[in-house]
């Protein structure tokens, strides 16, 4: 009999909590997918660094299987609530708790079941597309197929199985201690104004706005000053963030129905005291819930928009610091080696050897940079130059059209992120004076070529070639200065000054194909190591030891990508992974509400049609009604969120421009409303059927 109850009942709760089942679905799906790409021999070989991706998701795992703890007893206590009444009559009728414990434990296991099974089917398909996303990253061939982990279903069913035990003992628990009196009449009370008056709400309201704006201004003021960023100021912002956040939705709930029932115009025009009237109802029993709703999607919001930011700086990494495949550094200026392994090894298009020169700084990353996030990020002792047929030729390789110049003219090629800030510089200082020659700067070019450490620190001067063997002499005596300097370290009051030089000599190389981790590897090798017999000063005695140095440096865009696109895999699926299960999280708990008030509210929209309120316009009430619930929690973090991202985002100002800034905030802003969208719609038509009688 009480198998019947129970199956009964579960169908009864599937239809009545629709929108929890297909989360609770959706976010298993998810949960196998992952699992099984973590487990997956085929990404894992794609490259070495995807060997952290399985780390990174068993990581995420915990903070996905708390959310769904968290998602999972809110909704069963909630159900527990609404049903006990039905449970307080099972008592009356004689049958035991553990009997009602046993209903309810059978029921939400069977509910559990169906969602598993039908959520690892889903999650196989999941499986599947994410897989050959993440091929087609690596640009490798991939054949979708019907495949099933035993690994993953085991680990998936741990997680979400380990969470049902837990809630429903919790469950149990709670049935076993309530009286049949507290399970009759738990749907009449009622929690109480934390405020009792209107002055208490007025000094907490404006005493959560001073601790947002405060906890704003300090993380903005931080990730402004990264360099000296103190990791207790930024603590305290978190702090005051939070409890900001929970006293906003604890004050503002009571402060808004007291303003708006005081105003006796808008109180009485349209459907607004039937809205308010169910607002003071409700609102009050949920602040503390919608200040929670509110912190997540806090989270959600900046951490996706951390995530794209990091993806937007790899790409710029490589789009800015790989321009060709093969990049060389050496001292000598001896190629021979790594040329005869690049062209037994791969396809050559192109292949050139070139001098970089390095003269002291003469101005304009100081001033250029004032002011901006650059200032103090560059070796400001030198300067990188190249001569304008080395420059033409870089760019040749590259497909850009060639550049000419005058004598007395020079051009900055900078990297994008720094443009601006020298096209600002050089409105107002034109010319520049390199060795009591003075030249005009013709104008700045962003064109990568590879300027991330490898041809200049940000930017490169192009100089006439003409100018080569005077730049020549000023490089050479650079380069003896610093190998005195660097053989000769006194430890004291007293330092030697070094400079940051990069090798002279550099070979660049555009191939056919990309090239792989196995190819980077062995061209390293043939890189030199010296050691250097180093003399250093240390409290007044002289010491000798011996510190080995590499004479050359090899970097390939084929080695970076596969790290970048691993890092990127990891970053993009684990923010979707986390964003997603938040907002079904947040957004299910918010339908819940509602729909499970629905036979209550329905009595109340009887009465308005009695009083002659039409279909149409009780559907517009219920709107209305819905979009308030689902806004509240949205609005304020939309607000918050906003800043905080545009502080954090200083930190990438190096490598990301302002436009890629701001359209990653409209990108996840879009998604995040998209899916919380749905839910909401999905919670209009069910809550419109319920009080109408169409479902």
């Amino acid at each position: 009999m009480l198998g019947k109850l129970s199956f009964r009942n579960a169908k009864r709760q599937a239809k009545d909590y629709c929108i929890y089942f297909i989360t609770v679905i959706i976010s298993v799906a998810l949960m196998f997918s992952f699992n099984s790409i973590a487990t997956s021999s085929d990404i894992s070989e794609l490259s070495s660094y995807m060997n952290y991706f399985s780390k990174a998701i068993a990581g995420i795992s915990i903070i996905i299987v708390l959310v769904m703890a968290w998602l999972i007893n809110y909704c069963m206590v909630f159900m527990l609530e609404k049903r006990s009444k039905e449970f307080g009559t099972y008592q009356i009728l004689g049958i035991e708790k553990k009997s009602i414990s046993n209903i309810f434990t059978l029921e939400n296991l069977m509910i559990g079941g169906i969602a598993f099974i039908i959520g690892i089917a889903l999650g196989t398909f999941l499986y599947q597309i994410f897989t050959s996303i993440i091929m087609n990253l690596f640009n490798q061939p991939y054949q979708i197929e019907i495949s099933f982990s035993l690994k993953a279903i085991g680990i998936t069913a741990i997680y979400f199985f380990g969470i049902f035990a837990l809630v429903l003992l919790n469950c149990r628990r709670k049935i076993k201690k309530i009286k049949v009196y507290d399970l009759l009449y738990a749907e009449k009370k009622n929690e109480n104004n934390i405020i009792k008056n209107a002055k208490g709400n007025i000094i907490l309201f404006a005493l959560s706005i001073v601790l947002l704006v405060g906890a704003i201004l300090i993380n903005n003021n931080e990730f402004a000053n990264a360099s000296n960023m103190v990791g207790r100021n930024i603590f305290i912002a978190i702090v005051m963030l939070i409890v900001g956040i929970y006293l906003f939705y604890i004050s503002i709930s009571s402060f808004i129905v007291k303003r708006y029932l005081n105003n006796k115009s808008r109180k009485y025009k349209k459907d607004n005291m039937f809205l308010y009237r169910n607002l003071t109802s409700k609102i009050n029993t949920m602040s503390f819930s919608l200040g929670t709703i509110a912190l997540m999607f806090v989270i959600i919001l900046t951490g996706a928009n951390v995530a794209l930011l990091m993806n937007n700086l790899i790409n710029n990494e490589i789009e800015m610091g790989y321009p060709y495949e093969i990049m060389i550094s050496t001292q000598d200026g001896d190629f021979s080696k790594y040329k005869e392994y690049i062209e037994k090894n791969t396809k050559v298009k192109n292949m050139y050897e070139y001098r970089l020169y390095n003269i002291e700084e003469v101005g304009i990353a100081k001033k250029g940079f004032e002011g901006t996030p650059f200032q103090g990020k560059s070796d400001n002792k030198i300067d990188c130059v190249l001569g304008l047929t080395d420059y033409n030729k870089l760019r040749e390789m590259l497909g850009y059209e060639k550049i000419n110049i005058h004598d007395d003219e020079i051009i900055i090629n900078c990297l994008k992120t720094t443009k601006s800030a020298f096209e600002k510089y050089t409105k107002e200082n034109c010319e520049i004076r390199i060795f009591e020659k003075d030249f005009k700067i013709k104008e700045i070019r962003s064109e990568s070529i590879a300027q991330v450490g490898f041809n200049g620190f940000y930017y490169a001067i192009i100089v006439p070639d003409s100018f080569i063997p005077i730049i020549k002499q000023e490089d050479e005596k650079l380069r003896t200065k610093n190998d005195i300097n660097a053989t000769t370290v006194k430890v004291g009051e007293e330092k030697n000054e070094i400079y940051n030089l990069d090798f002279a000599y550099k070979l660049v190389a555009t191939t056919e194909n990309m090239t792989d981790e196995k190819f980077y590897q062995e061209l390293s090798n043939f890189i030199i190591n010296q050691d250097r017999e180093m003399t250093g000063e240390i409290n007044g005695e002289e010491q000798q030891y011996t510190m080995q140095i590499s004479l050359g440096n090899v970097k390939t865009k084929g080695e970076k990508m596969s790290q970048s696109k691993s890092f990127y895999a990891t970053i993009s699926f684990l923010a979707f992974y986390i964003a997603i299960i938040f907002v079904m999280a947040t957004a299910t708990l918010l339908a819940i509400q509602q729909l499970s008030d629905s036979e209550k509210y329905k009595y109340r929209y009887e009465l308005l049609k009695k009083l002659g309120m039409d279909e149409l316009q009780i559907n517009r009430t219920i709107f209305k009604q819905l979009l308030f619930y689902f806004a509240i929690p949205m609005v304020l973090p939309i607000i918050i969120s906003i800043p905080i991202i545009l502080s954090v985002s200083q930190v990438f100002a190096i490598g990301v421009t302002m436009e890629e800034i701001f359209r990653n905030i409209g990108i996840i802003l879009g998604m995040f409303i998209l899916v919380y969208g749905i839910y909401f719609i999905a919670t209009d038509v069910q809550f419109d059927r319920n009080i109408n009688g169409n479902g």
